[in-house]
């Protein structure tokens, strides 16, 4: 492997990129995972198949032998400095299994390396010879078909009423005499100098049928009744095709021979099929394309004014933070900025680099962050990812014994989930504490969110700090999932309100009335809120910029109605917006502002 000096290794100290190959063996570290020990390799077809993010390697993992896409700056070389260290023996029974298979392969890697080309598969090239032989054998094939299809025609070709190679008849019947009969065979049109005269299309039809075994006695009528029709008709028929023009009989000469008739209907066909669906597919082009918001970098040279004019006296404990995501950032931030001490950990290490720049630890795992913290702060993206950390690999239960440490849930999430995180955090001698927090982006870096919490009272207290470093209020509502229950409402009440305000608006906008005057006229009436008005500033304006995301807003909602359902609870209106929600999300704007439902709502 080479070194490029021109990018950097994620956590390294030098600006130094690793350029990796196959064979190559590494440290690559998954979410929830400690940093494991793998071997660069070419994908299998399964993998191949998957959606992935760029600069992303195919890795090999000792120990379980199983393959994943790992990003490049999750991965360093197997060899270096830091291998002491990620190779402790205190790690788990798997970790150590995995180091014993990797020493195994440096001394013999004929296993291994059957196993890995057996899951890849050797590689198959193909050369411009294979091309010619696939080519040859299509065209004698294709030869063959007609050939054969000639001979069982007594060496005409089957006709088909309707493709190009009408004009050959067209021309027959010009030269032939009008009183002809539309049922004449091709043997007869042979005999009589080599002129076919078209059938008429009921013929053509019961032949089709006829050919397909089809002897109904419907049919047969249609047939009868088919070869008793006045010559006339059929020959007025073909009289107006005749007058198609010469370019009829051009086209007739240029498909003379079967392949070329065969190849000339195909693409009639082709064309008739796009000349149709034409509309559509301009019309799918046409759709305005999404662009994703911008991730807007933490400042963390910014302070509120709000912030700044309170009196607080931080905690002397560790507070440890699991998620830096919009909301988890800015109260992290706020906690720096007011004293605290606080170690934190993200999947996406890049994001913690400007928290460590500015005095907080970085852990490796959930696991390190316990082990350093008294309190410790989870605030994730959804139920599932709230108890991954507690439950999953490296996660918050990996210690047995939590030593009366307290563990506080800040993500949104329903009274099922936070009771089952309580019972598992309690089981490892731990305290638990559901603090959701209601509130924008904007609200907690000023510093005036609210904060709904229910579960262990002395957690509580120990957290008076925090809280009112991040909270104008704070309320304690007793037992494990009335926090959750509570704040579940309160975002049904927000989510058919903004449905609401954007058909409202999409309305006016229908009829050519200016939204910034419904926005002035509704700050007047009674109805107003600082939220609904905020709201219909950025659905006017089309600045979607998130403070709440719309993905959010919806999983709120389908909490709700899933924790409605458990009692028989009819919501048909919290229904109706959740689905509104859903469109919108299909519509590309997941990571927009939830005030983005307007679009759906005006389009």
């Amino acid at each position: 492997m080479s070194k490029n000096k021109k990018l950097s290794l994620s956590g390294g100290d030098t600006a130094e990129k690793f350029i990796y190959k196959p064979k190559d063996l590494i440290w690559a570290k998954m979410k929830g995972f400690t940093p494991w020990p793998g071997m660069i390799v070419d994908p299998p077809l399964d993998l191949l198949s998957q959606q992935r993010r760029a600069n992303t390697k195919c890795v090999f993992f000792f120990g379980s032998r199983n393959f994943a896409w790992i990003e490049e700056n999750n991965i360093k070389p197997f060899e270096g400095p830091w291998k002491d260290e990620l190779a402790k023996v205190s790690k788990p029974a798997a970790f150590r299994h995995a180091m014993t298979d990797i020493e195994k392969y440096i001394d013999d890697p004929a296993e291994v390396d059957a196993q890995v080309n057996k899951s890849c598969g050797e590689p198959n090239h193909a050369t411009e010879a294979d091309f010619d032989k696939i080519r040859d054998g299509l065209d004698s094939e294709e030869n063959a078909g007609d050939e054969a299809a000639a001979d069982g025609n007594n060496g005409v070709v089957a006709h088909v009423v309707g493709s190009p190679d009408e004009g050959e008849g067209l021309d027959g019947e010009v030269n032939a005499d009008s009183s002809a009969s539309p049922a004449t065979t091709p043997a007869t049109a042979t005999k009589a100098g080599g002129k076919r005269t078209p059938k008429a299309k009921s013929v053509a039809a019961a032949s089709v049928k006829s050919a397909k075994g089809s002897a109904t006695k419907s049919a047969q009528k249609r047939r009868t009744s088919a070869q008793q029709t006045p010559s006339g008709t059929s020959n007025a028929k073909r009289g107006r095709r005749a007058a198609s023009g010469e370019a009829a009989q051009d086209a007739d000469a240029a498909s003379s021979t079967p392949t070329a008739r065969r190849r000339v209907e195909t693409d009639a066909l082709l064309a008739s099929l796009a000349a149709k669906r034409a509309p559509n597919a301009i019309a799918l082009l046409d759709r305005p394309v999404v662009t994703r918001p911008e991730t807007q970098v933490i400042d963390m040279s910014s302070r509120s004014n709000t912030l700044a004019d309170r009196e607080i006296v931080p905690s002397e404990q560790t507070f440890g933070f699991l998620g830096l995501g919009m909301m988890g950032s800015t109260i992290v931030k706020d906690l720096i900025y007011t004293g605290h001490k606080v170690v934190v950990w993200n999947r996406t290490i890049d994001k913690c680099q400007p928290f460590a720049e500015a005095g907080a630890e970085v852990k490796d795992t959930p696991m390190d962050v316990v082990e350093a913290a008294d309190v410790i702060f989870c605030c994730v993206s959804d139920p599932k990812g709230a108890k991954d950390l507690v439950f999953g690999n490296c996660g918050v239960l990996q210690l047995k014994d939590l030593n009366n440490k307290a563990y506080v849930e800040m993500s949104t999430i329903d009274p099922d989930t936070s009771l089952d995180i309580g019972e598992g955090i309690k089981q490892c001698n731990g305290r638990y504490l559901e603090a959701q927090i209601h509130g924008s982006r904007q609200e907690a870096a000023d510093g005036m969110l609210i904060i709904l919490a229910g579960g262990d009272r002395s957690v509580f207290e120990e957290c008076h700090s925090c809280f009112k470093t991040i909270a104008k209020n704070t309320f304690f509502l007793g037992n494990i999932g009335n926090a959750c229950k509570v704040n579940l409402i309160l975002q049904t009440i927000l989510g058919v309100s903004l449905v609401g305000l954007a058909e409202a608006l999409a309305l006016a906008d229908r009829f050519s009335i200016s939204l910034n005057d419904i926005i002035d006229i509704f700050d007047l009436t009674s109805m107003k809120s600082p939220m609904l008005l905020a709201k219909g500033k950025e659905m006017a304006k089309g600045d979607f910029n998130p403070q709440q995301p719309l993905s959010h807003m919806q999983r709120d909602l389908r909490l709700v109605l899933n924790m409605a359902e458990n009692l028989d609870q009819s919501m048909p209106v919290t229904s109706i917006t959740n689905e509104v929600f859903k469109h919108t999300k299909r519509l590309g704007y997941s990571e927009h502002d939830s005030s983005a439902v307007f679009v759906r709502s005006r389009f």
